[in-house]
């Protein structure tokens, strides 16, 4: 069991999400980094569910940590791991190695500092954390107020329970991800995109503009959508049915779904890459669509920070999801 005594920026509880319910309005939600969550858990013995966006086992649930201020106490004895952003996280006030498993005990404090590197870290709990299910899946969505603890992020005084561990924490301590798939967090960020489904409405000069320039991410962005700052981006000339039936606006287009990692570009202004918590319908035309396996870039990009977008088949975007899936596994662990 662990209390929250200070709840930081914004922490919420995760598993792999809901998926499926996209068609009654309701996003799939769970972790901005599926990797991190994944492995968190596998590091403690915990079912890493999925697969992502498609799957049916929400696996355990755990804690997402946006940039700073977490504090916790823990009240039993378990086993923890700290993935992710590297947010100077420290047990007793010591440096947390990170992307390994731990075992801590009664009164043992859990802290996150400064953002060095990364936006979004994850503490996994050996069990999971026990809060009840909506939709199948623990994974909080604050703007629908559903999930987690009371449909929020967690503030002092919160006090969360987990599920019997698989194993115990001593049979689990010193359990690390292989080195060579230590994830890198830097400064620039490469996002894969597959173009469309609206990317005939833009001018192909904009299409190029989209692929080539530096794009900076604007600090109003969330897990429902996040903004870049960059060159407009022109349309082409509008088809008369758009006019008739979506307005002059040469962003708007017939209500049409949004796919997560969508990006719509209102106004031609600035591209949103819609996340985890995003809607499923809207009327501003779809440039492109940040493959699932890259997700995870745009949920650990911190506002200022640079990325280039860059065009893939549907094929490889297959492939790289698949890719990733595979490397949520029991052979990307070093047991002690």
């Amino acid at each position: 069991m662990l209390e929250v005594l200070a709840g930081g920026i914004q922490a919420t509880i995760q598993d792999v999400g809901r998926p499926g319910y996209l068609a009654t309005g309701m996003p799939p939600s769970g972790p901005a980094d599926r990797f991190a969550l994944g492995i968190a858990n596998l590091l403690v013995a915990n079912d890493p569910g999925g697969p992502y966006l498609v799957g049916r086992r929400p696996g355990a649930a755990g804690i997402e940590v946006l940039l700073s201020g977490l504090r916790l106490r823990v009240l039993a004895e378990t086993a923890i791991a700290v993935t992710g952003a590297d947010l100077s996280p420290a047990l007793n006030g010591q440096p947390l190695p990170m992307w390994q498993s731990l075992r801590v005990g009664p009164g043992d404090e859990v802290a996150f500092g400064q953002a060095r590197s990364g936006a979004r870290a994850y503490l996994a709990v050996a069990g999971g954390i026990d809060v009840p299910l909506f939709a199948g899946s623990r994974a909080t969505n604050v703007r629908a107020f559903v999930g987690g603890v009371e449909g929020r992020a967690l503030k002092p005084g919160d006090r969360l329970g987990s599920f019997p561990p698989s194993r115990p924490a001593r049979e689990v301590e010193g359990r690390r991800l292989r080195p060579d798939l230590l994830p890198a967090f830097g400064a620039r960020w490469r996002v894969r995109v597959v173009l469309g489904p609206q990317d005939d409405l833009f001018l192909p000069e904009s299409i190029e503009t989209f692929l080539t320039h530096d794009w900076r991410l604007s600090p109003t962005s969330d897990r429902m959508g996040c903004r870049y700052i960059g060159p407009p981006l022109a349309f082409r000339p509008r088809p008369a049915y758009l006019v008739e039936q979506a307005g002059a606006d040469p962003s708007n287009i017939v209500d049409d779904t949004i796919p997560v990692g969508g990006i719509q570009v209102p106004g031609g202004v600035e591209p949103i890459v819609l996340h985890v918590d995003g809607p499923s319908l809207g009327g501003y035309a779809k440039i492109a669509t940040v493959i699932s396996a890259d997700l995870g870039q745009v949920g650990q990009t911190r506002p200022g920070q640079i990325t280039n977008f860059a065009a893939v088949s549907t094929d490889e975007a297959v492939e790289a999801l698949r890719a990733l899936e595979g490397s949520i596994a029991e052979t990307s662990i070093i047991t002690p």
